[in-house]
């Protein structure tokens, strides 16, 4: 079976997510089995306005559910909020020790890295000398 660009999208973001497709109509107003028989490909033409209903409920656009860039997007659970949480909470604090000026792009890049690095973790502990190794860098290229 060759799965459209659609029913990837919508099939990645419910389990992206976490949400039961059931619970998911349920949002969306939807009747039973709407969202997965676009999914399973028995629905080959969704009207515009069950799509726009998936949307809203997303809180996406139609055109995101067509986007064929958003197959490799990452959706970030509750997990990955706390855990983001606490590491700019880190860099704040290991930044202030040092009495470092960043900028929101040199913040922004470091908390993504050391979120990747943190994140394969079972524990999500988040290493300390790697967020000093990272700014100390910034020290060093300024």
């Amino acid at each position: 079976m060759s799965y459209t660009t659609l029913q990837k999208n919508l099939e990645r973001i419910v389990k992206d997510r976490n949400y039961q497709i059931t619970e998911l109509e349920r949002k969306a107003g939807l009747k039973k089995n709407n969202i997965y028989n676009i999914i399973k490909g028995i629905s080959k033409k969704p009207s515009a306005e069950l799509l726009q209903s998936v949307a809203d409920a997303l809180g996406i656009t139609i055109k995101d559910l067509y986007n064929p860039a958003i197959e490799n997007t990452v959706y970030l659970n509750d997990n990955d909020f706390k855990l983001m949480e606490n590491v700019l909470k880190s860099i704040i604090e290991e930044a202030q020790k040092i009495q470092l000026k960043i900028t929101e792009v040199e913040l922004t890049n470091i908390m993504l890295e050391v979120f990747k690095y943190s994140k394969p973790d079972p524990k999500q502990n988040i290493d300390k000398k790697f967020i000093n190794w990272l700014l100390h860098q910034r020290i060093n290229n300024v």
